[in-house]
């Protein structure tokens, strides 16, 4: 069915050109095969996973039949099938991390409603991607209708046994992506001026601004001035 889509299509090529735009996956040109990768590892006494990205294709308000289809796309890793050098299970850093509460949540509406101050919300696009994939050496299979023309022979059959490329920012579905996601975030905040408030898992204050901000994984509350909240989105769309 999602063939015969046309905007399920668009949806598709527009989400794996905006990985590849921010340097999600190496240079196709450096492809590899798994079998090489691994023996590589084993022999530095090294240790390397290997996973797969696939798609995700979901209609949006497919229940109101008055409103024409939405199609959203999302290729991600699969987390649950990752293998080490030796093709065992492999083992993550199980960093976990610490989004803010529903109590951090209630404070921030709390000082959006003193006289004068007001209350906005918006997503990070694209947020678990803006990160570096730390850690473990990863390297991926692509969905297969992605694979480059120079990945064939002329007769069509792959040149590479089980072709994987390095996987270079955290994405969705890496189990320490949302790690890497919130320690990247964290730190961009504190450059740009919002301070870390103790005890308060990704929670923030800009002094200067009097701008309280909390996070949630992607979704960021701010409440402060409403003459300030401008300022204060400008600043965390600085390049880190």
């Amino acid at each position: 069915q999602l063939h015969a889509t046309p905007e399920a299509l668009a949806a598709r090529d527009k989400e794996w050109n905006k990985l590849v735009s921010k340097g999600v996956f190496d240079d196709f040109r450096n492809v590899r095969e798994w079998g090489s990768v691994a023996a590589e590892a084993r022999r530095k006494q090294k240790t390397v996973h290997m996973g797969m990205v696939f798609g995700i294709c979901v209609q949006k308000n497919a229940e109101f039949k008055d409103q024409d289809p939405v199609y959203k796309y999302r290729y991600v890793f699969q987390g649950n099938r990752v293998k080490d050098q030796n093709y065992e299970v492999a083992i993550f850093q199980d960093l976990g991390s610490s989004p803010a509460s529903m109590e951090a949540s209630r404070a921030c509406d709390c000082h959006g409603c003193i006289e004068g101050n007001d209350i906005q919300q918006a997503d990070v696009e694209q947020a678990y991607v803006q990160a570096l994939l730390k850690g473990t050496e990863t390297w991926v299979q692509l969905p297969t209708e992605w694979w480059p023309p120079e990945w064939f022979n002329e007769d069509g059959t792959c040149k590479y046994h089980k072709p994987v490329v390095r996987l270079l920012r955290a994405l969705y579905g890496h189990p320490d992506a949302g790690s890497f996601w919130e320690q990247h975030c964290n730190a961009h905040c504190r450059s740009v001026g919002f301070v870390p408030i103790p005890d308060w898992p990704s929670c923030f204050y800009h002094v200067d601004l009097e701008v309280l901000m909390i996070i949630y994984v992607d979704d960021i509350k701010m409440a402060g001035p409403k003459d300030a909240l401008p300022q204060a989105w400008k600043l965390l769309k600085e390049p880190p």
